[in-house]
């Protein structure tokens, strides 16, 4: 009996974990993104509240309940509904145009930030294949750029030579 008790404070906790967590995403969701965020705005400020959440509640309920069998077969029947629930809130929540305009702006961070980084590495790799005498990428794309136009050139001396050698033919006489 004592278990049927704890198991359904349990499950009123988690309960209210998820009303929680769920008012909170609500907030984030409907809150008007920056027009542009600062360079030092934390990437995780917008996943941070819901989650310390969850962890506080989580660390409060295991510190008070011991855990049984009866209580994590609970708990993972509660788990499997709240992240079912949370797949069809995410869903929701990744269709609309906030969603797609805040991830637009978190990848253009990213690619900001790793341009710099980007270009060492490669101007890194270029001394090291000069070292070893290889061949770098843009010379490899150089030199098929020139075999290309060389090609073309090639074509465009055929077709010329084919058609006055066919001006010839028709000029002979028969």
């Amino acid at each position: 009996m004592a278990d049927g008790v704890g198991s359904n404070q349990l499950f009123e906790q988690w309960r209210k974990q998820f009303e929680e967590g769920a008012q909170a995403w609500s907030r984030l969701i409907t809150q008007t993104a920056p027009a542009s965020p600062s360079p030092t705005q934390d990437p995780t400020a917008f996943w941070r509240p819901v989650l310390d959440q969850g962890v506080q509640t989580w660390a409060k309920l295991f510190a008070q309940t011991p855990a049984t069998p009866e209580l994590l077969t609970q708990w993972k029947q509660f788990l499997d509904q709240w992240i079912d629930a949370w797949s069809k809130v995410l869903g929701q929540a990744m269709g609309t145009e906030q969603f797609a305009k805040l991830m637009g702006q978190s990848l253009d961070q990213m690619l900001v930030t790793a341009a710099p980084a980007k270009k060492v590495v490669d101007q890194q790799i270029e001394q090291a294949l000069q070292a070893l005498n290889l061949p770098s990428r843009s010379q490899l794309t150089g030199i098929a750029k020139q075999l290309v136009e060389l090609e073309d050139r090639i074509d465009r001396l055929e077709d010329s030579m084919n058609a006055k050698l066919r001006r010839l033919a028709e000029r002979e006489p028969k």
